[in-house]
Protein backbone atom coordinates (compact mmCIF):
# COMPACT_ATOMS: atom_id res chain seq x y z
CA UNK A 1 0.00 0.00 0.00
CA UNK A 2 2.81 2.49 0.71
CA UNK A 3 4.54 2.16 -2.56
CA UNK A 4 1.01 2.30 -4.38
CA UNK A 5 0.41 5.94 -2.53
CA UNK A 6 4.44 6.55 -2.62
CA UNK A 7 4.21 6.25 -6.54
CA UNK A 8 0.89 8.10 -6.89
CA UNK A 9 2.39 10.86 -4.86
CA UNK A 10 5.46 11.13 -6.97
CA UNK A 11 4.12 10.38 -10.21
CA UNK A 12 1.08 12.78 -10.37
CA UNK A 13 1.55 15.83 -11.88
CA UNK A 14 -1.08 17.83 -9.50
CA UNK A 15 0.89 16.57 -6.66
CA UNK A 16 3.99 17.66 -8.15
CA UNK A 17 2.87 21.23 -8.96
CA UNK A 18 1.72 21.70 -5.64
CA UNK A 19 4.52 20.52 -3.67
CA UNK A 20 6.46 22.91 -5.69
CA UNK A 21 4.46 25.68 -6.03
CA UNK A 22 3.81 25.44 -2.53
CA UNK A 23 7.46 25.05 -1.80
CA UNK A 24 8.64 28.45 -3.70
CA UNK A 25 5.72 30.32 -2.09
CA UNK A 26 6.40 29.98 1.32
CA UNK A 27 10.56 30.63 1.02
CA UNK A 28 9.26 33.85 -0.95
CA UNK A 29 6.34 35.13 1.71
CA UNK A 30 9.64 34.50 4.37
CA UNK A 31 11.63 36.58 2.52
CA UNK A 32 8.68 39.17 2.71
CA UNK A 33 8.55 38.72 6.61
CA UNK A 34 12.06 38.83 6.97
CA UNK A 35 12.58 41.92 5.30
CA UNK A 36 9.78 43.96 7.16
CA UNK A 37 11.40 42.09 10.62
CA UNK A 38 14.86 43.76 9.69
CA UNK A 39 13.27 47.26 8.70
CA UNK A 40 11.16 47.10 12.09
CA UNK A 41 14.51 45.88 13.88
CA UNK A 42 16.52 48.97 12.32
CA UNK A 43 13.64 51.00 13.71
CA UNK A 44 15.08 50.01 17.54
CA UNK A 45 18.46 50.99 19.20
CA UNK A 46 18.73 48.16 21.00
CA UNK A 47 18.26 45.42 18.05
CA UNK A 48 20.20 46.92 15.20
CA UNK A 49 22.72 43.72 15.84
CA UNK A 50 20.10 41.44 15.72
CA UNK A 51 19.03 43.39 12.33
CA UNK A 52 22.58 42.77 10.89
CA UNK A 53 22.78 39.05 11.81
CA UNK A 54 19.67 38.68 9.98
CA UNK A 55 20.60 40.39 6.99
CA UNK A 56 24.11 38.80 7.04
CA UNK A 57 21.61 35.31 7.15
CA UNK A 58 20.40 36.76 3.86
CA UNK A 59 23.66 37.43 2.09
CA UNK A 60 25.49 34.06 3.09
CA UNK A 61 22.53 32.14 2.14
CA UNK A 62 22.46 34.44 -1.50
CA UNK A 63 26.36 33.60 -2.01
CA UNK A 64 26.51 30.28 -1.29
CA UNK A 65 23.42 29.79 -3.85
CA UNK A 66 25.28 31.70 -6.34
CA UNK A 67 28.38 30.10 -6.12
CA UNK A 68 26.23 26.66 -6.39
CA UNK A 69 24.64 27.89 -9.55
CA UNK A 70 28.32 29.17 -11.15
CA UNK A 71 30.01 25.74 -9.92
CA UNK A 72 27.21 23.59 -11.15
CA UNK A 73 27.27 26.03 -14.70
CA UNK A 74 30.58 25.82 -14.78
CA UNK A 75 30.66 24.16 -18.57
CA UNK A 76 28.19 27.09 -19.65
CA UNK A 77 29.37 29.97 -21.02
CA UNK A 78 29.23 33.46 -18.68
CA UNK A 79 25.95 34.49 -19.79
CA UNK A 80 24.22 31.37 -18.42
CA UNK A 81 26.31 32.08 -15.26
CA UNK A 82 25.23 35.40 -15.17
CA UNK A 83 21.43 34.37 -15.60
CA UNK A 84 21.99 32.35 -12.55
CA UNK A 85 23.40 34.96 -10.48
CA UNK A 86 20.87 37.12 -11.48
CA UNK A 87 18.12 34.55 -10.09
CA UNK A 88 19.56 34.06 -7.02
CA UNK A 89 20.13 37.85 -6.33
CA UNK A 90 16.21 39.16 -7.00
CA UNK A 91 15.65 35.92 -4.64
CA UNK A 92 13.80 34.19 -7.59
CA UNK A 93 15.67 31.07 -6.94
CA UNK A 94 12.61 28.81 -5.08
CA UNK A 95 10.85 30.20 -8.41
CA UNK A 96 12.99 28.99 -11.06
CA UNK A 97 13.35 25.79 -9.34
CA UNK A 98 9.91 24.93 -9.09
CA UNK A 99 9.14 25.71 -12.75
CA UNK A 100 12.25 23.66 -13.73
CA UNK A 101 11.09 20.69 -11.39
CA UNK A 102 7.73 20.83 -12.58
CA UNK A 103 8.04 20.48 -16.35
CA UNK A 104 10.97 18.01 -15.49
CA UNK A 105 14.13 20.24 -17.04
CA UNK A 106 16.88 18.60 -18.33
CA UNK A 107 20.11 20.01 -18.94
CA UNK A 108 23.13 17.70 -19.62
CA UNK A 109 25.40 19.82 -18.84
CA UNK A 110 24.81 19.80 -15.71
CA UNK A 111 25.86 17.34 -13.18
CA UNK A 112 22.45 17.49 -11.22
CA UNK A 113 18.85 16.79 -12.52
CA UNK A 114 16.52 19.43 -11.53
CA UNK A 115 15.28 18.15 -8.64
CA UNK A 116 18.97 17.42 -6.51
CA UNK A 117 19.68 21.39 -7.57
CA UNK A 118 16.13 22.22 -6.01
CA UNK A 119 17.26 19.84 -3.22
CA UNK A 120 20.74 21.67 -2.90
CA UNK A 121 19.26 24.84 -3.12
CA UNK A 122 16.92 24.21 -0.52
CA UNK A 123 19.23 22.29 1.77
CA UNK A 124 21.60 25.83 1.70
CA UNK A 125 18.01 27.86 2.32
CA UNK A 126 17.50 26.05 5.34
CA UNK A 127 20.81 25.98 6.69
CA UNK A 128 21.79 29.71 6.13
CA UNK A 129 18.36 31.62 6.96
CA UNK A 130 15.44 30.06 7.52
CA UNK A 131 16.53 28.18 11.01
CA UNK A 132 18.75 30.06 12.17
CA UNK A 133 16.73 33.53 11.48
CA UNK A 134 13.62 31.55 13.41
CA UNK A 135 15.85 31.00 15.94
CA UNK A 136 17.06 34.74 16.10
CA UNK A 137 13.78 35.76 15.74
CA UNK A 138 12.11 33.93 18.76
CA UNK A 139 15.07 34.99 20.72
CA UNK A 140 14.12 38.53 19.70
CA UNK A 141 10.86 38.33 20.28
CA UNK A 142 11.11 36.25 24.19
CA UNK A 143 13.37 38.39 24.91
CA UNK A 144 12.18 42.25 23.98
CA UNK A 145 8.60 41.36 22.80
CA UNK A 146 7.37 45.37 22.68
CA UNK A 147 10.50 46.07 20.73
CA UNK A 148 10.14 43.14 18.57
CA UNK A 149 6.51 44.08 17.50
CA UNK A 150 3.61 41.44 17.05
CA UNK A 151 4.45 41.54 13.72
CA UNK A 152 7.28 39.23 14.18
CA UNK A 153 5.09 36.74 15.48
CA UNK A 154 3.82 36.28 11.80
CA UNK A 155 7.19 36.11 10.67
CA UNK A 156 8.49 33.19 13.15
CA UNK A 157 4.80 31.68 12.18
CA UNK A 158 5.73 31.64 8.41
CA UNK A 159 9.41 31.07 9.28
CA UNK A 160 8.67 27.84 10.93
CA UNK A 161 6.23 26.77 8.50
CA UNK A 162 9.16 26.98 5.26
CA UNK A 163 11.51 24.97 7.79
CA UNK A 164 8.76 21.70 8.08
CA UNK A 165 7.37 22.49 4.52
CA UNK A 166 10.86 22.36 3.00
CA UNK A 167 12.46 19.87 5.36
CA UNK A 168 9.43 17.70 4.18
CA UNK A 169 9.51 18.56 0.99
CA UNK A 170 13.30 17.51 0.74
CA UNK A 171 12.96 14.54 2.84
CA UNK A 172 9.96 13.50 0.09
CA UNK A 173 11.54 14.50 -3.06
CA UNK A 174 14.79 12.45 -2.02
CA UNK A 175 12.60 9.08 -0.75
CA UNK A 176 10.70 9.27 -4.08
CA UNK A 177 13.01 10.08 -6.63
CA UNK A 178 14.17 7.71 -9.10
CA UNK A 179 17.68 9.20 -9.84
CA UNK A 180 18.37 8.79 -5.76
Amino acid sequence: MLIIVDNTARDSMYGLVYRVSVGAALPMIDAVTDFYTISTYYQSQDLVGQANALVAMIVINLTLQTLVANALYRKRGDLAKLKETLICLFFLRPIVDAYRVSINHEDEELAVNSTSYMIINKSIELATESIPACVLQLYVWLARPDEAGTYTLVSIGVCALTTVFTSALISFDYDTDEVS
